[in-house]
C-alpha cells in the first residue's frame, strides 16, 4: 500500500467548552443576527417581516403604500417624498423572496416592467428602485448595480430573446420607441438595499424586539418636561392630591398657592408630578415600542391590583394614603410584563397617579 493511501483515524475531539451558562443559555439557545435569521424566513414569514418593516420608512416619507398581488405592475413598496397625488418624488422597494441571493434572472423582468409602465405613463419613474431580498443580491448583480451600462445592455439582450412581460395580456416586445426609451433610460436609479440595511431599519419600529428578542432597543426617557402650569389633563390627580395634604393638615387646600408656607409638601407634590409626567413618557413608549395593544393598560392593572388593598385601608389621613400606597406599589414583583427591565420606581408612583386621575384610587375616600 502506498504511503499516500493510508490513513489515520484520529479521536474526535470534543467541542469547545461553552464556559459559564447562565439560565438564558438555557432557555434561548444560541444566539443569531436578524440579517442571519431573516434568510431562514418562509414566503409567509417574509411577508410579515416586510409588513413590519415598513413602518420605519413612515419616518423617511410622507406618504407609504403596499401595492401586492399579480397587478402591483412592479411595484411593491412605495414611498412618496410629498403628496400622493401631487406628481413628486417617490421610491420603489421591490421585496423578492428567494432562497438564494438575486441572479441577473432574478431582476430582468422586474426591470423591464419598470421601463414598459414608466414608458407608458402608467406611473413616473421613480427616484430609486431598490432590491429588498432576504439573502440580498448576489455577485454578479452586485456588478450590474454598480455598472449600468452593463445592466441595460443584459436587459436589453435578455428581452431581445424574447418577451420578458409575458404575463401581461399582450406581448411586449422591445422595439420602435419603447427600445429607444430603454436605450435612454437612466439605471443609475437601480439600487439594492442590504439585508442589514432593512434589519437596522427595522430595529426602529415597535416589533423588533418581540421578532428578534435581545430586550428593548431603546429605553424610555428619565427625564421630563414639566409645565409649570397645571394642565387639564393631570387636573383630577392634582386636587387629589390638594384633598389628601389638606386632609393631614386638617384644613382645606383649594389651590397650589395655598401650600405656601408647606415646603415640605410642596417638595413632595412637585415629585408627584415629575413622576406623573415621566409615566405618561412611559406610555407614549410603550405605544411606539411594544406591539401589543392594552400593553401599558395591563401595567396599570398589575399595579392597581398590587396597591389597592393598602390604598383602601385604614390610614391617619389621606397623605399617608398616598404615600402608603405609592411605597407598596415600588415593591410588587412584575416579572411577566415586557417593561420589566426599564420600569423604575418613579414609573410606578406616576402609575399611581394615572389611576387617581381617573379616580380609580382615592386618597381621601
Amino acid at each position: 500500500m502506498d504511503a499516500e493511501d493510508s490513513e489515520t483515524l484520529e479521536p474526535l475531539p470534543p467541542p469547545a467548552k461553552s464556559g459559564r451558562l447562565t439560565n438564558q443559555h438555557i432557555l434561548l439557545g444560541q444566539k443569531h443576527e436578524p440579517s442571519e435569521l431573516i434568510k431562514l424566513y418562509s414566503q409567509d414569514d417574509w411577508e410579515e417581516f416586510i409588513r413590519e418593516w415598513v413602518q420605519s420608512l413612515r419616518r423617511r416619507y410622507r406618504e407609504v403604500r403596499r401595492a401586492s398581488g399579480a397587478g402591483d405592475k412592479g411595484r411593491d413598496v412605495v414611498g412618496y417624498v410629498g403628496e400622493i397625488n401631487a406628481g413628486g418624488p417617490w421610491d420603489n422597494f421591490q421585496c423578492k423572496h428567494y432562497d438564494h441571493a438575486l441572479y441577473p434572472s432574478d431582476i430582468w423582468k422586474e426591470l423591464a416592467k419598470l421601463c414598459y409602465y414608466t414608458f407608458s405613463k402608467i406611473y413616473s419613474v421613480p427616484r430609486a428602485y431598490y432590491f429588498v431580498a432576504p439573502q440580498g443580491v448576489g455577485p454578479e448583480v452586485l456588478q450590474l448595480l454598480e455598472n449600468p451600462a452593463n445592466m441595460k445592455a443584459g436587459l436589453i439582450a435578455q428581452w431581445e430573446k424574447g418577451d420578458l412581460l409575458k404575463g401581461s395580456k399582450k406581448e411586449v416586445p422591445l422595439e420602435g420607441d419603447l427600445r429607444k426609451y430603454v436605450d435612454s433610460f437612466d439605471f443609475t436609479i437601480i439600487k439594492d438595499a442590504p439585508p442589514s440595511k432593512i434589519v437596522a431599519e427595522h430595529r426602529e419600529t415597535r416589533y423588533h424586539a418581540a421578532r428578534f428578542g435581545g430586550g428593548l432597543v431603546n429605553l424610555p426617557p428619565d427625564k421630563a418636561d414639566v409645565p409649570e402650569e397645571i394642565a387639564d389633563h393631570e387636573s383630577r390627580y392634582v386636587e387629589q392630591l390638594l384633598q389628601a395634604y389638606g386632609d393631614h393638615l386638617s384644613k382645606p387646600l383649594a389651590a397650589l398657592t395655598d401650600l405656601q408656607g408647606y415646603p415640605a409638601l410642596r417638595k413632595h407634590f412637585d415629585r408627584q408630578r415629575t413622576h406623573f409626567y415621566l409615566a405618561e413618557l412611559l406610555r407614549n413608549f410603550t405605544r411606539d415600542n411594544i406591539p401589543e395593544d392594552g400593553c401599558f393598560e395591563r401595567l396599570q392593572e398589575a399595579i392597581y391590583d398590587g396597591v389597592i388593598d393598602t390604598a383602601e385601608a385604614s390610614h391617619a389621613n389621606g397623605f399617608e394614603r398616598v404615600k402608603k400606597t405609592i411605597a407598596a406599589a415600588r415593591t410588587i414583583q412584575i416579572d411577566s410584563h415586557p417593561l420589566k427591565e426599564c420600569l423604575e420606581g418613579y414609573h410606578r408612583s406616576g402609575v399611581c397617579h394615572q389611576l387617581a386621575n381617573i379616580d380609580r384610587l382615592k386618597w381621601v375616600p
